[in-house]
Order: structure tokens, then sequence, then C-alpha cells
């Protein structure tokens, strides 16, 4: 699970250094759906954290950087925003299949 956590955030970090962040967002804008999608499952990730063994000492820290990455994803412009979500996304799908892959072997 730890492994997992750090790889979300790795997705997350990976995604504003592949799209960057020095666009300004406007304010009255709606979050869009693929970042929608990566907040959802990183606060899943987080909450299920939770129950597992050996990473409640880390969950302040982990939930900290979580949101600092999603603050400067929302303050891009919105096309970046998706490209930045779409490629965490996409790093997660990845993460996910090999841990699927994993577990059925």
């Amino acid at each position: 699970m730890k492994q997992k956590i750090n790889a979300i955030l790795t997705a997350l970090f990976t995604g504003l250094v592949f799209t960057g962040f020095s666009a300004q967002a406007s304010e009255t804008q709606t979050i869009p759906q693929q970042c929608q999608k990566l907040f959802q499952a990183t606060d899943k990730l987080l909450a299920d954290a939770q129950n597992q063994p050996g990473t409640h000492t880390q969950l302040n820290k982990i939930q900290n950087k979580l949101n600092q990455s999603k603050k400067q994803i929302l303050e891009m412009e919105v096309a970046t925003q998706i490209k930045s979500c779409d490629h965490g996304l996409a790093k997660l799908n990845s993460l996910n299949k090999v841990e699927d892959t994993e577990a059925n072997n």
C-alpha cells in the first residue's frame, strides 16, 4: 500500500512537471472531469491507507503533499489541468495494471 501511495504522489508530481504550472486558471472555472477522477482516486487511496498498518505515521505528510498538488493543478489553465490530470490518470492506470498482474501471480 505504501508503494501505491508513493506511486500516486509520483503520478501527481509527474503530471505537474510534465505540463508545468506557470499559467494561472480562471477563478470561476469548474474542475475538469479528468481532475475530478484523479482527485477521487487519490482521496480513496488515502482513505484506504488509513486502514493499513505502518502507513498512519506518514498520512499527514502524504495528505499535505496531495493537497499541495491539487492546489497547483487547480491554479493552471483548464487545458493544462486536463493534460496534467490525463497524465496522472494514465500513470495511475498503469500502476493499477501492474498491481493487478502481481496479485494474480
